[in-house]
C-alpha cells in the first residue's frame, strides 16, 4: 500500500476506518520514516498541527519528538510514549529529534470520553500518557500495533479493535452531541448563548457538560471549527479571489486576526510559503476529512449515531448564523 504523504524521510499514511465507525471514528494514520533515506538525513523538522475538533489516540512506536504549544516556545514537552489528545483549541508545534514511528486515530472526542470513563477537560489543551490513564484494552492494542509490519495491518487492528469497543459505549450526553451537530452544520458561525436560549437550557450547564465531553468550551469548539473551514478555503482556493475563506468573518481583518492565532504567521507568509513550521501533515488531514464528509450526508449520520436518544427540548425557532 503506497503512503498517501512522502516528506523528505517521512512517508505518511491515511486510512479510513471501517465504514461501521464512522462517524464516531474519522480516520487513521501511520508515520514511519523513509528507508530510502540515507541514515544521516536531517530529521529536524517542525510541522504545525492545527485544532480541528477531534480528539486523538497516539502510538509512539519509535524514537522520542517535541511538542509544544503554539506561541510559547519556552513549554516543549518531550513525547517519549503513547498519549490522549482529548480538547485542543491551539496549534501545536512538533519537532523530530529524530526517525519517528507513530500511529494514530483521530476520532469523536465524545467517543474517547466514553471509553475512557473520564471527562476529557481534566487535561483540556494537554494530553495524557496512555500508562497513566492505566486502561487494558488500550495498553494491549498499543501492543498489537507496535508488532503490525504494514498499515494495513494497522488498520485491521485498529477496526476490530474499535467495533469492540463502540458495542460497550455507554449513552452519551444528548445535550452535548446536539450542540456539537448543530455547530459543524453552522461550520462553527454560531452563536452559543443564542443556542442555549433557543432550547431554554442554562448556559453554564451546557458549558459544564460540554467541557467534559469534548475537552474545551463550546465557545472554543466553534471558534476551532470555524477557522478550520476558512483555513481550508483559503488554502484550496490559494488565489483568494472569492474570499470564500471570509465567510463566518466579519471581514478580511477579522481573518488576518484569527489567521495570526492559530497559525503564528499573516495569511501572506502562508501564501509565499515562508512559514518557519512546515503544514503538510495538517494540511494533509484537512483534505481527506473535507473529502470524506463534504456531503450532506454525512450530516445525516451525525444526527443519526446509533445509540443516542432523541433530544426532549424545546425550541423556539432555528439557531442563528451568528458571527462573533
Amino acid at each position: 500500500m503506497n503512503p498517501t504523504l512522502v516528506q523528505r524521510n517521512m512517508r505518511y499514511w491515511r486510512l479510513r476506518p471501517d465504514p461501521r465507525l464512522q462517524p464516531w471514528v474519522l480516520c487513521y494514520f501511520v508515520v514511519e520514516p523513509d528507508d530510502a533515506c540515507p541514515p544521516d538525513n536531517d530529521y529536524c523538522t517542525e510541522q504545525l498541527l492545527l485544532p480541528d475538533g477531534h480528539a486523538e489516540i497516539v502510538f509512539n512506536l519509535g524514537n522520542a519528538y517535541e511538542r509544544r504549544p503554539m506561541g510559547l516556545g519556552a513549554t516543549r514537552d518531550v513525547m517519549q510514549s503513547s498519549y490522549l489528545i482529548g480538547g485542543r483549541s491551539r496549534s501545536v508545534v512538533t519537532f523530530n529529534r529524530g526517525p519517528v514511528r507513530l500511529a494514530g486515530v483521530k476520532l469523536d472526542p465524545g467517543l474517547l470520553r466514553s471509553l475512557i470513563g473520564a471527562p476529557l477537560c481534566e487535561f483540556s489543551e494537554g494530553t495524557l500518557s496512555l500508562r497513566d490513564l492505566n486502561q487494558l484494552a488500550l495498553l494491549e492494542l498499543e501492543d498489537a500495533v507496535a508488532r503490525a509490519r504494514t498499515p494495513l495491518v494497522v488498520r485491521s487492528l485498529l477496526d476490530e479493535a474499535f467495533l469492540r469497543m463502540l458495542a460497550r459505549v455507554p449513552e452519551r450526553d444528548p445535550l452535548v452531541d446536539r450542540l456539537v451537530g448543530d455547530i459543524r452544520t453552522h461550520q462553527g458561525a454560531l452563536s452559543i448563548m443564542d443556542w442555549s436560549r433557543d432550547y431554554r437550557v442554562d448556559p453554564r450547564r451546557v458549558e459544564r457538560r460540554f467541557a467534559a465531553a469534548v475537552g474545551i468550551t463550546p465557545k472554543r469548539y466553534a471558534r476551532v471549527i470555524r477557522f478550520k473551514h476558512s483555513y481550508h478555503q483559503f488554502i484550496t482556493n490559494r488565489s483568494g479571489a472569492l474570499a470564500l475563506y471570509l465567510d463566518g468573518y466579519y471581514d478580511q481583518s477579522h481573518f488576518n486576526k484569527e489567521f495570526k492565532h492559530f497559525m503564528g504567521v499573516a495569511p501572506s507568509i502562508r501564501l509565499g510559503d515562508e512559514m518557519p513550521a512546515v503544514t503538510s501533515v495538517c494540511d494533509h488531514l484537512l483534505q481527506g476529512e473535507f473529502s470524506v464528509y463534504r456531503s450532506q450526508d454525512r450530516q445525516d449520520r451525525f444526527h443519526s449515531r446509533p445509540g443516542l436518544s432523541d433530544i426532549r427540548l424545546r425550541r423556539n425557532h432555528p439557531g442563528r448564523n451568528v458571527r462573533e
